[in-house]
C-alpha cells in the first residue's frame, strides 16, 4: 500500500467539492482557508491561513474552545461573486434594469455580521430585508448606503408601518411589501396621517411550488401572499385612494434552499405574467420584481438535487432570472425592472465554521485482546472463543453468524441466571474482538457485503466534542442537515477509525451521524486513532440560521466568536507578501454560566447565598471541612462565572 498523502484526506473529505475555493489542504497536513478564494497553488503571494495556527493563535489571545470563527473576506468574496454574476447576466442579456441584493437579516442576525454586509455590500448598493419589527430597528439604525432598498416584510401592526413610513425621512428607501390583504388598510390609513406616500410592494402566492426541505412553504397554501383575486382588488383599492403610483413592487418566495433549477424556472416564468399583469391593471409605477430567497448552498459539493446540494451555480439562477423578466416585459412592451434578490443563505454560509476538541473516545483503538477461555468457563464462552479464533478470509460469513449467535446466547443466559457478570463481559469482549477482526479482513479485501452493514455500525467509534450541536448547529439535529466536517489537522497521516461524533448535551439525539459521503451521506466519518494530544475537528458553512437557531439545551451557551481579516492589499492590487497577515476583529465572549442562568430566571447572589447557607450546616454538622468547604465555594464562584463549555487541563 502507498503511504497516505494530503491529497487523499483532500478527496476523502471532499475539500475542494464543498469549500467552492476557500479551503484546501496543505503538504504538512493542515487545513487552510484562502478568504479571498485559491488561486493558484505555486503563486507564493497566495492569500491562505492556516487554520490550525489559527486556532493555536486565538486560543493564546485568549479565546476558548470551541470557537466560532468567521472571515470576514469569505463573506466580501461571496457578496462580490453574487453582484458579478448578475452584472454578466445584465450584459449578456442587454437588460434595461439592474440587480439590487438585499439581505435577510433572520439569515443571520449578529451585529457585525450585519455590519459587514452593509460594509462589503455598499459598492453593489446591497440593501437588507427585515421580516419583523426588530428587524426593521435594526435595518433603519445600521442602512445607510445611498440607494440601498429596505424591505419591510412580515406582520405588520400600525407602528411597524408608521416606522418604516418615517424612515423615508431619514433618507432610506423602505418598500412596505403587502404579505396580508388587511395590511392595505393599516398603510393606507397610516400614510394619511403622517402625510406620506408609501413605497409599496405586494408579494404575491404563486401556485408553483419550490423543491427541497421547505417545498410545504410555498405554493397556494403558502402562509404569506395574496391569490390572483386579492391582487386585483388590491389594485383597485390604491386606485380608489389615488394611491396606484404607490405600487412598486411585486415580491415573491418559494422557499429556502431550493435544490434543483426547474423550481426556479416555474416560479419566474409564473412571476411575471403576474407583473404583466399588474401592469396592464394600471400599475404602470411598479418597476421593481423580487424574486425572494431560495439560492442554495452545495452543502455536500455534489451538484445534485439533494436537500443538501443543488443542481445548480449561481450564475445559471441569475442567467434564469434576468432572462424570464427580461423576456416577459420585451414580449409585453414594457420597461424592464430591476431585479431584487434574498438570497441571505447563499452570503454568509460560507463564512462562519466551528472548531472543538475532542475529549475522549469510547474504543480502543487497538481493540479488546482475545482471551483464552478457562476449563471452568461456560460452553457459550469457549464457542465464542472458538469463532474468533477460526475466522479466515473464506470463512467471514459463517463465523459471523456464530459471533451473533453467541452473543445472543450469552445474554439470555445472563438474564436467566446461568451466566455470572464475569462471564457476561467476557462473552462481550470476545464478541467484539471477533467483529474487529473480521472488519480489518473486509478492509484488506476492499469489500462491504450488505450482510455485513450492521458490522460497521458495531465498530464505530464514539467521538465525544466539547460543543453542543443544538447550540452550533442545530439544523443537523432538527432537519439532518449535512454540513462538513473534518479534521484540521493530521491530514497527513490516514484516518484508520470510523466514528460518529456526540456532543456534550445528555441528549441522545446530539449527534453528528451523517456525513458528506460518495453520491449520498454516509452514517460514519473516517477520523484519526484518538491520543491524549489535542485532536480539532471542525464543523463547516454554518453561517447561515444556525447562531440565531441555536438553543440552550443542558444551559450550554453562546460559544467564543471572532471575525478574521486577512489585511489589506497595497495599492496595486497585490496581496500581503507573508501567508500570515491577517487581523482578529471582533471578538465576542461566549456566554458565561451565569449569563445562561439569567435566561432561565436564576440569580446569581441568590444561588450564592443558597450555597453558602448549606455549607455552613455542613460545616456546624461536621460534614465537611474548613479547607473543603473554602474549596467547594471557590469552584461554585469560578463555575458561576465560567465558560459553559469544558475546558482543559491548566
Amino acid at each position: 500500500m502507498s503511504e497516505w498523502t494530503p491529497r487523499q484526506s483532500s478527496d476523502l473529505y471532499r475539500v475542494p467539492e464543498w469549500g467552492a475555493g476557500f479551503f484546501s489542504v496543505s503538504a504538512d497536513g493542515h487545513l487552510m482557508v484562502h478568504p479571498r478564494r485559491r488561486v493558484e497553488p505555486s503563486r507564493e503571494t497566495e492569500e491562505k491561513i492556516d487554520l490550525p495556527k489559527l486556532v493555536e493563535e486565538l486560543e493564546r489571545r485568549g479565546l476558548r474552545r470551541p470557537m466560532l470563527i468567521r472571515f470576514s473576506d469569505i463573506l466580501a468574496t461571496r457578496i462580490e461573486e453574487l453582484a458579478s454574476c448578475f452584472a454578466n447576466a445584465v450584459a449578456d442579456n442587454e437588460y434595461a434594469g439592474r440587480w439590487r441584493g438585499v439581505y435577510p437579516i433572520k439569515v443571520n442576525q449578529q451585529a457585525h455580521v450585519v455590519e459587514e454586509i452593509i460594509e462589503f455590500g455598499a459598492p453593489h448598493g446591497v440593501g437588507l430585508e427585515a421580516g419583523s419589527k426588530p428587524e426593521l430597528l435594526i435595518a433603519l439604525a445600521l442602512l445607510d448606503t445611498q440607494d440601498a432598498l429596505l424591505i419591510c416584510n412580515g406582520y405588520k401592526d400600525c407602528a411597524y408601518v408608521e416606522t418604516a413610513l418615517l424612515a423615508q425621512s431619514l433618507g432610506r428607501n423602505p418598500i412596505i411589501v403587502v404579505d396580508r390583504f388587511s395590511e392595505i388598510d393599516l398603510i393606507v390609513k397610516a400614510a394619511a396621517a403622517l402625510g406620506i406616500r408609501p413605497h409599496v410592494g405586494f408579494r404575491t402566492r404563486l401556485a408553483t411550488v419550490g423543491a427541497g426541505r421547505w417545498i410545504e412553504s410555498s405554493g397556494e397554501q403558502s402562509k404569506f401572499g395574496l391569490s390572483a383575486d386579492e391582487l386585483v382588488r388590491a389594485v383597485a383599492r390604491f386606485r380608489s385612494e389615488d394611491m396606484l403610483d404607490c405600487i412598486e413592487l411585486l415580491h415573491f418566495h418559494i422557499g429556502s434552499q431550493i435544490t434543483t433549477i426547474h423550481a426556479h424556472k416555474e416560479a419566474l416564468r409564473e412571476a411575471m405574467r403576474i407583473y404583466v399583469g399588474l401592469h396592464r391593471l394600471g400599475a404602470d409605477s411598479l418597476h421593481l420584481l423580487d424574486v425572494g430567497g431560495g439560492l442554495g448552498v452545495d452543502y455536500l459539493g455534489t451538484e445534485a438535487d439533494d436537500p443538501s446540494s443543488m443542481n445548480y451555480s449561481i450564475q445559471e439562477y441569475a442567467n434564469d432570472v434576468v432572462f424570464a423578466a427580461a423576456q416577459a416585459c420585451s414580449e409585453a412592451g414594457i420597461p424592464a425592472p430591476d431585479i431584487i434578490t434574498e438570497s441571505g443563505r447563499a452570503m454568509v454560509a460560507h463564512q462562519s465554521l466551528l472548531v472543538f476538541d475532542v475529549i475522549g473516545v469510547n474504543r480502543d483503538p487497538a481493540g479488546p485482546k482475545i482471551e483464552a477461555c478457562e476449563e471452568s468457563d461456560h460452553a457459550v464462552l469457549h464457542s465464542l472463543y472458538e469463532a474468533v479464533e477460526t475466522i479466515s478470509p473464506d470463512s467471514l460469513s459463517e463465523r459471523y453468524h456464530d459471533l451473533i449467535h453467541g452473543r445472543d446466547e450469552a445474554a439470555s443466559l445472563f438474564s436467566l441466571g446461568y451466566l455470572d457478570l464475569e462471564g457476561r463481559a467476557k462473552s462481550e469482549r470476545l464478541f467484539h474482538a471477533g467483529c474487529v477482526r473480521i472488519g480489518r479482513i473486509l478492509e484488506q479485501l476492499g469489500e462491504s457485503p450488505e450482510e455485513f452493514e450492521d458490522l460497521r455500525k458495531i465498530l464505530t467509534d464514539t467521538y465525544f466534542g466539547n460543543f453542543s450541536i443544538f447550540q452550533s448547529a442545530p439544523d443537523a439535529w432538527a432537519i439532518k442537515q449535512v454540513f462538513p466536517v473534518m479534521p484540521i489537522h493530521r491530514l497527513e497521516q490516514e484516518p484508520t477509525r470510523q466514528g460518529v461524533i456526540v456532543d456534550l448535551t445528555c441528549d441522545s439525539d446530539g449527534k453528528l451521524d451523517h456525513f458528506i459521503g460518495e453520491g449520498e451521506d454516509q452514517p460514519t466519518l473516517r477520523l484519526h486513532p484518538w491520543t491524549d494530544a489535542p485532536y480539532f475537528l471542525a464543523v463547516f458553512l454554518i453561517g447561515a440560521y444556525q447562531e440565531i437557531l441555536g438553543d440552550l439545551h443542558n444551559l450550554f451557551g453562546d460559544t467564543d466568536a471572532v471575525h478574521v481579516r486577512l489585511d489589506p492589499r497595497d495599492e496595486s492590487g497585490t496581496p500581503p507578501a507573508s501567508n500570515h497577515q491577517y487581523s482578529v476583529e471582533h471578538f465576542v465572549e461566549g456566554d458565561a454560566v451565569t449569563e445562561v442562568l439569567s435566561y432561565v430566571q436564576y440569580d446569581k447572589q441568590n444561588l450564592i447565598e443558597r450555597v453558602r447557607r448549606t455549607t455552613e450546616r455542613a460545616l456546624r454538622d461536621g460534614r465537611i471541612s474548613l479547607e473543603d468547604s473554602a474549596l467547594l465555594r471557590r469552584r461554585y464562584d469560578e463555575g458561576l462565572n465560567g465558560y459553559t463549555y469544558l475546558r482543559g487541563e491548566d
